[in-house]
């Protein structure tokens, strides 16, 4: 394995597409993208004159002489705004008010309302400042970079003496929502075409990454003057990821010749490789994989991270990492993918610092240092981006430091490490910690996409879990219960029981999800099963049961065990996009939950085989449960109907996966992008990766 520089592989996609004759380069991109000379004048006040605006959800109120905000009373699921209630016009004299804008993780996803980053920075900035300290907490769940500087703007009428933005997650995956082949919009479409038919995949990545750079450059220096208008310093956040336990898996797209089908080989190699631990065989097969695709999907930088870790060189690993983050355009995304802060966004961010003058908290040089390690991983993180209670004390630290620097305080006193020695760990009570950590479990269940084992991972966070309140065992269990039952989970005893448990479970936990979650379930049951035997023996026996409540006709998605695993449009609902009333495998393998009874299990599928053009494709999909072979399918590109029959002895009573893995598709790989390119110039739907076989029913019998 040589130590090439994984900077050069990782950028290999963005030099290509910025090498171009008519390309940008790197230094121009970040200049030329809403970087002027910062502004000499004050931005002007756009509210009327004596008349308060509402600050995001909190509307002015004058109670007596007194103006404050207030908001609704949040329900009982939460919002995704702070739970504080209400907040003066006027701050108390002598007080320093801060105000704290952001994306989710600066909101405290999964631990909020009980725990916030905000709450922990006011706890850091009273140990620094000599004066009472109020932190306004104006952070949201789904922030964009429009709705941030519109609230930026408001809360100007606080007359803030600091403000605190912690934001970046977000701009890769939501601020360029037209630069997909699957836009509901045909006018999005067909500028997606073009860019498809110039710049081959890199195109419409090109495209997306201007536009990705213009909304936050634009935002970056309004927000900078809106602080210079208030005469308050501002600090940038930049956010850091979990590197370690959280992967982007995405198929390649279609790629020149039989392309697919050699990356698939390679791929599997790969994997073959790591589980073997022969770390410079893995890494000479992740790399054909770039060789293969040019670095257009993350996955072969994940192959190439764990390669490098199992090497024991974790810089290396990190870097691999990182750019895996960096590969996952949402332009050439296949699966759904996560938030995750970018290169290019950290960048951006300390250009703008120097630039606009404001202070730049840089996250990855802290949470490396804090772990001793550039890998960081779920000691900080819940999952891909949101923290732990250590994450957050040890960002609010370096967060509270900066600021403090900014307001005058000494060195020593406004040094981010005396800081975190000095300071415990914000306390939280046990049932709200081990919920975030259900949370964890649950969330990373429903957004890792990774072609290995998500069960370790699940495991860990039901354990911690467990350990911190042995109680929310109850919770899992019914959790199970309101999983196997054929009806929403809100219509359920466990969903009314949970309710009223001391760990209510909520959207941001994962509680209204239509799927059956099966690794959770299995999950849950191993680690409850030495903690609480007759606990694990009613979840073995809701397991054993489920084969006999009544059939659905259900959608074939309905049934996958992974639901990740479908193109990523499926995965969510537009107003203006038609569903499909079948499944669609973006994948080689399509794994779906089945469920036998004593006598084993027949299975009845209806599948076909897609092709770009139209024309015949044949090929035969091997069908096996628990990796053992039942049987295959002979398709074409018809709808036809299969009966397997699975034993006793390949499906014994439960929960059981059942996996199809399709024929490689036949068509060269530059014709089927060809074909999806003239589709979306006409304002059509199309498909830049393959599309390996179809199910219109999925359907089991016991």
């Amino acid at each position: 394995m040589s130590h090439d520089d994984p900077r050069r592989e990782s950028s290999r996609k963005l030099a290509r597409l910025l090498s171009q004759p008519d390309g940008l380069r790197l230094a121009r991109l970040l200049q030329s993208h809403g970087y002027p000379d910062p502004p000499t004048e004050a931005a002007p006040s756009t509210e009327a004159a004596g008349e308060p605006r509402p600050i995001g959800v909190w509307r002015p109120k004058r109670r007596g002489e007194t103006l404050r905000f207030e908001r609704p009373e949040p329900g009982p699921f939460g919002d995704h705004h702070a739970a504080r209630l209400h907040f003066s016009a006027e701050k108390p004299p002598g007080s320093v008010r801060v105000c704290f804008f952001g994306e989710s993780a600066a909101a405290g996803y999964l631990y909020a309302p009980h725990l916030t980053p905000a709450a922990v920075l006011e706890g850091c900035l009273r140990e620094i400042l000599d004066a009472p300290v109020e932190v306004i907490d104006l952070a949201r769940t789904n922030e964009t970079l429009a709705g941030l500087t519109a609230i930026v703007d408001e809360a100007r009428q606080l007359k803030p003496d600091a403000l605190i933005v912690f934001a970046g997650n977000n701009w890769g995956l939501l601020e360029t929502p037209l630069m997909s082949p699957y836009a509901p919009d045909g006018a999005a479409r067909q500028r997606y075409g073009e860019a498809l038919r110039a710049g081959g995949v890199f195109g419409p990545i090109e495209r997306a990454a201007r536009a990705v750079l213009d909304k936050a450059a634009e935002s970056m220096a309004r927000i900078a003057e809106l602080a210079r208008a208030i005469g308050a310093p501002l600090t940038w956040v930049t956010p850091e990821i979990n590197l370690a336990d959280w992967e982007t898996l995405q198929p390649p797209p279609w790629l020149p010749g039989n392309g697919v089908a050699r990356w698939r080989a390679a791929f599997l190699e790969a994997q073959s490789a790591l589980a073997e631990r022969r770390w410079d065989e893995a890494a000479q097969s992740a790399k054909a994989l770039l060789d293969l695709d040019g670095g257009a999907t993350p996955t072969a930088y994940r192959l190439l991270a764990k390669a490098w870790r199992g090497r024991g060189d974790l810089a290396m690993a990190a870097a691999y990492a990182r750019a895996e983050a960096d590969a996952a355009h949402y332009a050439s995304m296949c699966l759904l993918g996560s938030p995750q802060t970018t290169s290019m966004t950290a960048a951006l961010q300390k250009r703008a610092a120097s630039v606009h003058g404001f202070a730049c908290v840089d996250l990855p040089r802290l949470f490396a240092e804090r772990a001793g390690s550039p890998l960081t991983d779920r000691r900080l993180f819940l999952d891909y981006c949101h923290l732990t209670r250590e994450g957050m004390h040890a960002a609010m630290a370096g967060v509270a430091a900066a600021l403090a620097r900014q307001l005058g305080a000494d060195d020593d006193r406004a040094d981010a490490g005396a800081l975190l020695r000095r300071l415990p760990q914000p306390e939280i009570a046990p049932e709200a910690e081990a919920l975030a950590f259900f949370g964890a479990a649950i969330h990373s269940a429903h957004r890792l996409a990774t072609a290995d084992d998500r069960r370790p991972l699940l495991a860990h966070w039901l354990d911690r879990a467990l350990d911190t309140a042995p109680k929310i065992a109850g919770a899992m269990a019914d959790f199970v219960a309101a999983r196997l039952a054929p009806c929403p989970a809100a219509l359920t005893s466990a969903g009314q029981r949970n309710f009223d448990s001391s760990f209510r479970l909520t959207p941001q936990h994962g509680w209204r999800w239509d799927f059956l979650d099966a690794d959770m379930l299995l999950a849950i049951r191993a680690a409850i099963a030495e903690r609480d035997p007759a606990l694990a023996r009613d979840i073995d026996r809701r397991l054993r049961a489920r084969h006999a409540a009544p059939a659905a006709a259900d959608h074939p998605d309905r049934a996958l065990w992974d639901p990740l695993t479908r193109f990523y449009p499926e995965t969510m609902v537009f107003d203006d996009l038609a569903g499909r009333a079948f499944h669609r495998a973006p994948w080689p393998v399509s794994a779906f939950a089945a469920f036998a009874g004593d006598e084993g299990m027949t299975l009845t599928l209806e599948a076909r085989l897609p092709s770009p053009d139209g024309s015949p494709r044949r090929g035969r999909a091997a069908v096996a449960v628990n990796g053992r072979p039942i049987g295959s399918l002979d398709l074409d590109g018809r709808w036809r109907r299969f009966v397997l029959r699975a034993p006793r002895d390949a499906a014994g009573p439960g929960l059981h996966r059942v996996s199809v893995d399709w024929p490689m598709p036949d068509i060269p790989g530059e014709q089927a992008l060809k074909i999806a390119a003239e589709r979306l110039e006409l304002g059509l739907e199309a498909d830049i990766h393959p599309v390996y076989g179809e199910v219109f029913r999925f359907s089991v019998q016991s």
